[in-house]
């Protein structure tokens, strides 16, 4: 670990995945440095792709990702304090996890189960606007 406090600015990939029992999974991974998304749907298969992005596409996401407070996810919900107030619940247990890479080579890592962060809504939108899909479990 680098012990650097790290920026938005210093993210080059996101991989997120929503995953929930008979309800298969879903893998988002937005790599910043190759301009692309790739999406992998285990409960359709026929789904799967890999997009390019254009450059203001990726203008976009790394103008969007402060409003999502994902770098303080996974200090939040290590600290156990990530699953209460404010945070969003399913209706259904699902497990969520963000890995989000760095320039220096550190990952980050933030998962839970049902409890969402605060800023889920947010984020999943952003995936949504990225991906021209549904980032939700069917």
């Amino acid at each position: 670990m680098s012990g650097k406090k790290h920026d938005y600015t210093d993210i080059v990939a996101i991989e997120t995945e929503l995953s929930g029992y008979r309800r298969g999974s879903l893998r988002a991974t937005i790599d910043l440095i190759q301009n692309r998304i790739a999406w992998v749907d285990t409960h359709m298969w026929n789904n799967d792709f890999v997009r390019a992005l254009s450059p203001d596409m990726v203008a976009y996401i790394r103008e969007m990702l402060p409003e999502t407070q994902l770098l303080s996810w996974a200090s939040d919900y290590a600290k156990g304090i990530g699953n209460i107030m404010g945070s969003m619940t399913s209706s259904f247990p699902q497990d969520w996890s963000v890995a989000i890479y760095f320039s220096d080579g550190e990952v980050l890592k933030a998962c839970g189960v049902s409890n969402f962060p605060q800023e889920w809504g947010t984020y999943r939108r952003l995936i949504e606007a990225v991906a021209k899909t549904s980032f939700r479990l069917r």
